[in-house]
């Protein structure tokens, strides 16, 4: 009898989590069955030359999507108070994009973070599309995305 009860409360517990996963938006996280509708390598470098909530992104990306590789930028990105420079390097997966216009956008962070020391960390970003994106990488100094969004162009 306890046996019954614990399995049924491990499935409680599970779905539950699974809910809320979709609930905040990462449900591509929470289900590894869902296969990614793009890849992506990206540097990011962001410079300040004065204090304020401002940085001049230097960046470059490539996206691998249906077997064509389209270069991109990410615009918008802070370092806060600070001065000096930060720098990215990072690899992803996007989910939930079935046509390229849908890549391009305003990317809000809606799980984990990377934080500068030498850790492979992974955030999780989704823009008002509802394209996922899930990168990987090192950072080497603070940066984040402003309340703005980071804005993801497509470039030639």
């Amino acid at each position: 009898m306890t046996l019954k009860i614990m399995n049924k409360s491990l499935r409680i517990a599970t779905n539950l989590l699974f809910a809320l996963s979709l609930l905040y938006g990462n449900a591509y996280a929470a289900d590894p069955t869902l296969e990614p509708s793009a890849t992506f390598t990206l540097d990011i470098k962001a410079l300040t030359m004065f204090s304020g909530e401002s940085a001049v992104p230097l960046s470059k990306g490539v996206l691998t999507f249906q077997g064509k590789q389209y270069p991109f930028t990410v615009l918008a990105v802070t370092m806060g108070n600070r001065f000096g420079e930060a720098e990215l390097k990072a690899t992803g997966y996007v989910y939930g994009m079935k046509d390229i216009s849908q890549f391009e956008g305003s990317y809000f962070q809606i799980g984990g973070g990377i934080k500068p020391d030498d850790a492979l960390e992974t955030v999780t970003v989704k823009n008002e599309k509802g394209v996922i994106a899930m990168a990987s990488g090192k950072l080497t100094a603070p940066m984040w995305f402003p309340s703005t969004g980071a804005v993801v162009k497509l470039t030639k």
